[in-house]
């Protein structure tokens, strides 16, 4: 098997919104700020074709990867089916302020999978997620999932969970719930620069709280699809996370930005860990930098080597790694959780 996962980006960094949390806007992580030629696409499938993968999964994000507009994606598209021959997959992760009817179409022509960004109520949304204006995004994403629903397409809702939303889940749970959003994953805000960051103390409440709403759902046989709760209950199954954050270890799959540039991680677009471009030889063969930046995820902190809990955190994803990568800031967090909620996880893997 020689997979091959694509995270492409061909707005690079350019946005029709202003969250306060987006990392593009520190320096470190801004690229060229343009949308993607045809030239960049063409070296970019041809580089695809040459790899010869068995599995292609394509996924689009950004920045706000529609500002591209349906004419890219159907061209780009188009010319993926048609050079590539393995079984290709498509993604995309948007803010949903410009999906119309003619985008859900080509969405449900094409299986894409679609991430829609949504925090939670209109309160909480509207607490990072404005436009332009400074103004509120919540009814125009509302109306778009309506879009989606009305084509058929599948999507998931994307939060990013602070300090005080973290304390809101059950009213934003409930939120998700009533709206009919069954596909749920959430992140921890980590915004150094700005110094946003959800405390371990607030996260550890909010796993906690989510896995308790969460189970009583299950129990009445009302299943909500999280994504960390079906990863760590597939890890007791015996099953491999699909969540490279899950994995303890970083995994290879490769960052395309909008010029071109090729990188490891979608949190580590940096200068000094540009594996090639597209218009490269072979860009997608391994490495040394490439190979340097996953052995690094490998480091763990003699405390995982004996904690009892490591199969299922595994030291959790790089980006919330200090001390050289060694120790993981919600440690104390999965901890609690897991001591809270393992029981009735393993009960549930049992069953299953």
């Amino acid at each position: 098997m020689k997979p091959l996962t694509l995270l492409l980006k061909p707005a690079a960094g350019l946005c029709n919104m202003n969250c306060r949390y987006c990392f593009y806007t520190s320096a470190s992580s801004k690229r060229e700020n343009r949308i993607t030629d045809d030239k960049t696409v063409d070296a970019l499938i041809q580089r695809v074709k040459e790899y010869q993968p068995s599995v292609l999964s394509v996924m689009f994000q950004g920045g706000e990867p529609l500002l591209c507009g349906l004419d890219f994606f159907e061209r780009t598209v188009k010319k993926i089916k048609e050079n590539i021959s393995c079984r290709v997959s498509f993604s995309l992760q948007t803010n949903g302020f410009l999906i119309d009817g003619d985008y859900a179409r080509f969405f449900k022509e094409n299986g894409f999978l679609i991430g829609v960004s949504l925090d939670g109520d209109k309160d909480t949304n509207d607490r990072y997620r404005l436009n332009k204006d400074g103004k509120s995004t919540f009814s125009t994403v509302l109306n778009s999932v309506s879009i989606l629903k009305e084509y058929g397409v599948d999507f998931n809702i994307l939060s990013v969970i602070d300090n005080e939303n973290a304390k809101d889940i059950k009213k934003n749970y409930s939120f998700f719930k009533e709206n009919g959003f069954s596909f749920l994953q959430f992140i921890p805000l980590i915004d150094e620069e700005n110094g946003l960051i959800l405390s371990a103390e607030n996260y550890s409440y909010f796993l906690k709280e989510l896995f308790d709403l969460w189970y009583d759902d299950y129990i009445k046989g009302e299943y909500i699809s999280i994504r960390h709760i079906d990863n760590y209950i597939g890890i007791l199954l015996g099953n491999p996370p699909e969540n490279c954050a899950m994995c303890g270890v970083c995994g290879k799959y490769f960052v395309v930005e909008a010029n071109g540039d090729i990188f490891p991680c979608d949190f580590y677009c940096k200068d000094e860990l540009r594996l090639g471009s597209v218009f490269d030889d072979k860009p997608f063969d391994e490495n040394e930098k490439q190979k340097q930046f996953i052995e690094q995820s490998f480091i763990i902190h003699r405390e995982c080597e004996k904690c009892k809990y490591y199969p299922l955190c595994r030291g959790g994803c790089r980006r919330d790694r200090v001390n050289n990568l060694t120790e993981n800031k919600y440690c104390s967090a999965y901890k609690e959780f897991f001591d809270y909620a393992l029981e009735r996880m393993l009960g549930i893997a049992k069953a299953l």
